[in-house]
């Protein structure tokens, strides 16, 4: 059966304006998107929880808080608030810590999106390619 983030919502009588939150076994948390389809046949999608939307937060950027207010946030998103423009010849490290339980630290790398909480760190260094 697939039902959508949306309609488990629905279901469930959770208020819009709350988060859809999969959690997979091991504690990892997975937020769901409205419009995304869940399959409940496959192993592991046995429980979900919901929380009050974070309308925003502040996350840090090369020790600069910048205010934020998506759950998730990509390669390139950390990269433009940093202040660097990319270009063929740049390339650039992404690193994080402080993040939620699912990515607590790490490597952000081009086209990878990691979830965000309030006061995660990133660290941006930009290279020139030769």
């Amino acid at each position: 059966m697939l039902l959508t983030g949306a309609q488990i919502k629905q279901i469930a009588h959770v208020p819009a304006e709350f988060a859809l939150i999969l959690v997979h076994p091991g504690h990892q948390e997975e937020l769901i998107a409205d419009d995304k389809p869940i399959n409940f046949s496959r192993p592991g999608v046995e429980k979900f929880v919901s929380r009050k939307k974070v309308e925003e937060i502040v996350i840090l950027v090369n020790t600069s808080p910048k205010p934020y207010a998506r759950p998730v946030i990509s390669y390139d998103e950390v990269v433009a608030l940093a202040g660097f423009t990319p270009s063929p010849n740049s390339h650039y490290t992404v690193s994080y810590t402080n993040g939620p339980k699912v990515n607590p630290s790490g490597d952000l790398l081009l086209g990878d999106i990691v979830q965000v909480q309030n006061m995660m760190s990133f660290s941006v260094s930009g290279t020139v390619v030769s």
